[in-house]
């Protein structure tokens, strides 16, 4: 079944690799539309996205951007099935393949680059601003006529041998089309771009000698790729014509596709040793200077790569020519005697039984700060109950509402409150700066969302332990809290699924992942009304799952009061 949402073509008109993306969908009748990008960087539209690769063309289905021509129309042949360019044979997929090698990495497109026609007016070298770009493509080496003339035999030679394997084997016997196809296949797409190139650009008049070259040398090869051409443009007038987005339509139309990515595969034996939710960059292999994308890896197979990047979209890469390193997750906390010397003495007024305090002495674990924190013990309640509120009037001298977690600090002694606010003043002690890009909002989301399970389990409590008692238990409020804490569940199996909760090995958490294992934790403690927080989130299952052994959960016990270990085992255990 063809995807929902219509595939949007990166590219520019003059772009060699975009014609046989456009070849494609037209001869298939494809509709899509277009965002046409400047030859030249910078290119902006793909910023406003979050594709730092830049090499065109590239196309974007719903949350999906697919990169490299090959790859695309790899892609589109999976997405819209039952080509009619398909080979029928895996033999004559063989020979397609190896069509498709031959013609980019094999040397015939880098020496009919070496064959442009330099010296003409409108030629490559009167383009100070392209020569710029290529050579900035390049690595540093500038285009000059001494570099071009001095490439011309090679490149010459070399395509005299292309244009004679085409003439003396396939063409050979008088088939219209390379796979002896009543009709052009794939095979033809990645065997004439090249040659079509040379012999019907108006840019690349003059780029071959007529002796060595024209009609009357390689008459087969010239009617194939004027056959090819001429099928092309009655399929593109056949074709609905593409609408052309700006770049802001394009942006608010892929980044606010409804339909979800498409689902990726990962192996665990790949020879990178990438695991999936690893940052990572992708960049191309050929051309390191084209850009590097950075993501989650969501997926990895021997022949694609998949990230997640910071505006949730998929990027899709191939395998073939592009690389992907890891991205260090180096600690932005000092070391614990650099610490030691910046931190002012604290005092916590906690409970073991409350999941806001809790998530505030588990990032303090977290953060290294733990072993600096005096644990003073206090029961509240916002009804005047004994056993329940004996500290209510002590704890409103630093907290008007008489609520806890309240951190006491020798640099702020009246007292800081709101379990987050907390945090934050912890995180900012500890010298942790995070960038607040898209991955961080959508984390901070997610501590929004446990703190409303937290909320919604204390408002139970107090339903249950205390109104029931006296006759005011109201079975509607307590079921609507119960959906509360469903539906934040369930969103948070989405974010464990796609990554947007990252691995708990790596490194310190922050705050909003310490929020979200205390707002499970108390999921699964609370016992009326019944929720089964693990039934159907299997997802969620295995990411708390490696938080069990955590010191700052361990060490965290519900339903146990706290202690500081010695310095030495809160450094080791962090």
């Amino acid at each position: 079944m063809a995807p929902a949402e219509k595939p949007v073509l990166f590219h520019y008109p003059s772009s060699i690799y975009s014609h046989r993306v456009l070849w494609y969908l037209w001869l298939r009748g494809i509709a899509y539309d277009e965002c046409i990008q400047p030859p030249i960087m910078p290119r902006p539209d793909l910023a406003s996205i979050d594709v730092g690769y830049h090499k065109i063309p590239l196309m974007a289905i719903g949350k999906d951007v697919y990169c490299d021509s090959r790859f695309i129309i790899s892609k589109l042949d999976t997405l819209y099935p039952n080509s009619q360019l398909a080979p029928s044979t895996p033999a004559e997929a063989g020979i397609r393949k190896l069509f498709e090698n031959w013609t980019i990495d094999g040397g015939i497109f880098g020496n009919a680059v070496k064959l442009i026609p330099y010296w003409i007016d409108s030629g490559i070298l009167q383009n100070e601003v392209l020569l710029d770009d290529l050579q900035t493509l390049m690595g540093g080496r500038r285009f000059t006529a001494e570099m071009m003339e001095a490439g011309r035999p090679d490149g010459l030679q070399a395509l005299r041998q292309a244009f004679d394997m085409l003439e003396n084997t396939f063409l050979i016997d008088g088939r219209d089309w390379i796979l002896g196809t009543n009709q052009p296949t794939l095979a033809d797409i990645d065997a004439v771009w090249p040659f079509e190139w040379l012999l019907m650009d108006r840019a690349m008049t003059g780029s071959l000698p007529e002796a060595n070259f024209g009609e009357k040398t390689y008459p087969k090869v010239h009617a194939w790729v004027r056959r090819f051409m001429a099928q092309v443009q009655r399929k593109k007038k056949e074709a609905v014509k593409a609408t052309a987005l700006d770049g802001e339509t394009m942006a608010s139309r892929t980044l606010g596709a409804s339909s979800s990515p498409e689902n990726v595969v990962f192996i665990n034996d790949d020879p990178l040793s990438l695991k999936q939710g690893d940052e990572v960059e992708v960049f191309p292999s050929d051309y390191r200077n084209m850009g590097k994308s950075a993501g989650a890896l969501m997926g990895l197979t021997t022949t694609e790569l998949v990230i997640r990047n910071k505006k949730g979209l998929h990027l899709h890469f191939p395998r073939w020519n592009f690389s992907a390193k890891k991205v260090g997750h180096a600690s932005t906390i000092s070391t614990s005697v650099t610490l030691a010397n910046k931190i002012p003495r604290m005092r916590l007024l906690y409970h073991p039984g409350s999941p806001f305090v809790r998530k505030v002495f588990m990032l303090a674990h977290e953060l290294g700060l733990a072993k600096h924190i005096t644990l003073q013990k206090v029961v509240i309640c916002p009804v005047p109950i004994a056993g329940w509120s004996d500290n209510n009037a002590e704890v409103a001298v630093y907290n008007p509402m008489a609520k806890i977690p309240c951190l006491i600090s020798d640099d702020v002694p009246d007292g800081i409150f709101d379990s987050r606010i907390i945090c934050e003043y912890l995180t900012n002690l500890a010298g942790v700066s995070p960038k607040k890009d898209t991955r961080y909002w959508q984390l901070y989301t997610l501590h929004a969302c446990a703190d409303g399970i937290m909320d919604a389990v204390i408002l139970i409590i107090y339903e249950v332990r205390i109104r029931k008692e006296r006759g005011l238990y109201f079975d509607e409020w307590v079921e609507g809290q119960k959906q509360k804490i469903l539906r934040v569940l369930d969103r948070l199996e989405v974010a464990a699924k796609d990554h947007i909760l990252p691995d708990p090995a790596d490194g310190p958490a922050s705050a909003d992942e310490v929020a979200v294992v205390v707002a499970i934790s108390v999921s699964a403690q609370i016992k009326f009304p019944d929720i089964e927080w693990s039934k159907g989130r299997p997802n969620l299952v295995e990411w708390m799952e490696k938080w069990e052994d955590r010191a700052s959960c361990v060490n965290t016990p519900p339903g146990k009061d706290w202690v500081v270990g010695t310095e030495e085992e809160s450094v080791f255990k962090i």
